[in-house]
């Protein structure tokens, strides 16, 4: 059936003559290379570029290729040999797969028009290239932000270096003055003012060095345990001029169900209330600002002094300033401080959460702007009008509540006022936890017997070297000094001291590579050097540990942080004064000032009516003017008057000449 011996063959037919042979033969040939070539071509792409889509049509179309190219050679074939049925085969099979192939051609039809076009591929190009050249400039705007970023870290590092030093000496020789019996009460508060001024300024350049650190994401909890009634006296003493400045009541109200001794960041809690408290008292012209505590949970509780209208009536033409509800006074405190027990176990220490309001009476926040609030840089209608502040304060206070573990929220009425209120969650510490920090231990001198210790104090500046010493040299310890690090390692070799305060930052050799020549040797391995250095940041910390120091103090240092330092590396012990508990030492001085009006009859009524007038306007300047007209022989009533003065407890004063 395949070879039909009854038909001739083209190529013995007389009618074909050989030209047209040769024709159909070179043609055919020439046909079936060119079909056999391009399923070749198809099969490379389709190994080259898998990625391709509907790659499968290629190959079956190189199969009809084949197929097409297959035909054509038994054309030649049939020429001379009568296989006629083997060549219709091989075109039937050729056009299925062509049938195929067309029909599948066509089911691609859509898919193949949503192909991009030569023009959408240009423009996909350039957008490519567009894209690559944002990304460099946003890689070389990387490169120079990160710069500036090092430049301001350096900066930063330089500026907190050069304010906390003069602050080393501030607040390092009030503490040497305090330690002085010869002072007077009246000149130790002094004392005590500005130490607590100096350790406010403190807090305001941690503050700026915790901005850049809320940039970088750097930003961190520093949880301890601290006296809650402490720090709201704190704000107070901070914020009583200005809000007796714009004749302002400043309230502080706080539920005797909250508790004395929390654990949290003191410091950005302190930070958070000062920004709403300094914002509500800049921003109200008349009325007042409040602050109300509270515990998060149960029903808001009135304190054992009784409500605010109880308060504000006690004192009969209340001058604008200062005032307290329910136990925050510091004259009045023994009502709600944590009070010990003296046997039983300790409870465990519980999680709470605290709720803090501002409250002001001031203008009040457009609706349409309470979404500026929370925005950095940006500022309200009111705000702009102050031309004061960043716009940083609340996006900042926010930061802080939520990385506390709260939330912030406002609801302000236009023309009636403002409440900024959030929640933080504290930890309430057990007792005995909070009574072993309780008493300020104060280093009276060494115990007796004790052994002589050698200090080597390498610092270049005169002050700090004399204050170490005045604080040291009292207590038995031999020391010496040196201004710089080849000073300092000359005197280490010939005098060998068990100690050495080392600050870092040096000329001529630094503390850092004075530190690594000493500990390079054997004598050096056994000598404590503890790195000194008025830079705020962490990373300073592991530089000095890396260079060789066994421990670290920041300056400006508290006196405790030096003998503790000392009592750990050389195994010091001392001996201490009798000191009253922390946050009770103003207590105590209130607790024993006692101003009656009949302390006041020594003076002529004009006098009296005077002070009443000072008083109530809350002129401290008018008050110690008049203390100073008092005789000499009423030193008790001057005492009680100044002390009363300095800590502006003009309340007190008022209500000791409108006793009945």
């Amino acid at each position: 059936m395949v070879f039909a011996s009854m038909f001739i063959p083209h190529g013995h037919c007389y009618l074909w003559q050989p030209e047209l042979v040769g024709l159909h033969i070179i043609s055919d040939g020439l046909t079936a290379i060119a079909y056999y070539s391009i399923p070749v071509t198809l099969t490379y792409i389709v190994e080259k570029r898998r990625d391709i889509p509907y790659n499968w049509i290629f190959l079956l179309f190189g199969a009809f290729i084949v197929l097409c190219g297959t035909t054509h050679i038994l054309e030649i074939w049939t020429l001379w040999h009568p296989n006629y049925w083997l060549s219709g085969f091989t075109k039937a099979i050729t056009a299925l797969v062509s049938l195929y192939t067309a029909v599948m051609l066509v089911r691609l039809v859509p898919q193949a028009l949503v192909i991009p076009s030569s023009a959408q591929f240009e423009e996909v190009k350039n957008e490519i290239a567009e894209r690559q050249r944002v990304e460099a400039e946003l890689h070389k705007a990387k490169e120079t932000a990160e710069a500036a970023n090092r430049a301001k870290s350096r900066f930063l590092a330089s500026m907190s270096h050069e304010l906390r030093t003069p602050l080393n000496s501030i607040l390092g020789f009030t503490q040497i003055m305090h330690r002085d019996t010869s002072f007077s009460p009246q000149y130790k508060e002094y004392i005590n003012i500005i130490n607590r001024s100096g350790q406010h300024l403190l807090e305001l350049i941690n503050d700026v060095l915790e901005m850049s650190k809320i940039e970088a994401g750097r930003v961190k909890l520093s949880i301890a345990t601290f006296d809650l009634y402490r720090l709201i006296d704190t704000l107070e003493e901070m914020l009583h001029l200005k809000a007796v400045s714009k004749q302002l009541t400043l309230t502080f109200d706080c539920a005797s169900s909250v508790p004395q001794y929390i654990s949290t960041d003191e410091s950005k809690l302190r930070q958070i209330l000062l920004n709403l408290l300094s914002n509500a008292i800049k921003f109200t012209e008349s009325g007042s600002v409040t602050l109300r505590v509270r515990l998060g949970t149960g029903d808001w509780q009135l304190g054992t002094r009784g409500n605010r209208e109880q308060m504000t009536q006690s004192i009969p033409n209340r001058p604008s300033g200062i005032s307290y509800v329910q136990g925050t006074r510091s004259a009045n405190k023994d009502a709600t401080r944590t009070q010990f027990p003296k046997e039983g176990n300790p409870p465990e220490p519980s999680y709470q959460s605290l709720l803090f309001e501002v409250i002001d009476t001031g203008p009040g926040i457009d609706p349409t702007e309470m979404n500026l609030l929370f925005e950095a840089f940006e500022q309200t209608s009111i705000g702009k009008k102050t031309a004061e502040g960043t716009g940083l304060g609340l996006p900042i206070s926010r930061f802080f509540v939520n990385l506390m573990g709260g939330e912030m929220t406002v609801r302000s009425v236009v023309g009636d006022g403002s409440v900024f209120a959030f929640n933080i969650q504290v930890e309430v510490p057990q007792i005995t936890q909070v009574q072993n920090e309780l008493f300020q231990k104060r280093v009276k001198s060494l115990t007796p017997n004790h052994p002589v210790y050698r200090l080597l104090i390498v610092d270049d500046t005169w002050e700090h070297r004399q204050l170490l010493k005045s604080l040291l040299k009292p207590l038995g310890f031999e020391v010496r000094e040196a201004e710089n690090g080849q000073q300092g390692i000359e005197i280490w070799e010939s005098w060998k001291p068990h100690l050495i305060f080392m600050d870092m930052r040096m000329p001529i050799v630094n503390g850092y590579e004075a530190t690594q020549r000493i500990k390079a040797t054997p004598l050096g391995q056994a000598t404590v050097i503890i790195a000194l250095t008025a830079n705020a940041f962490n990373d300073d910390r592991s530089l000095t540990l890396s260079a060789g120091c066994d421990d670290f103090i920041r300056k400006p240092f508290q006196e405790e942080e030096i003998f503790d330092k000392l009592a750990k590396h050389l195994g010091v012990s001392y001996v201490y004064f009798d000191c009253a508990p922390v946050g009770q030492t103003s207590q105590k001085r209130y607790n024993t000032l006692s101003l009656s009006k009949q302390d006041l009859a020594v003076m002529p009524e004009q006098w009296i009516q005077q002070l009443y007038e000072a008083a109530s306007g809350g002129s401290d300047e008018r008050v110690l003017q008049l203390i100073a007209k008092i005789p000499t022989e009423h030193a008790t009533l001057i005492d009680t008057l100044q002390e009363l003065t300095s800590d502006f407890h003009f309340d007190e004063i008022v209500k000791a000449i409108t006793q009945e």
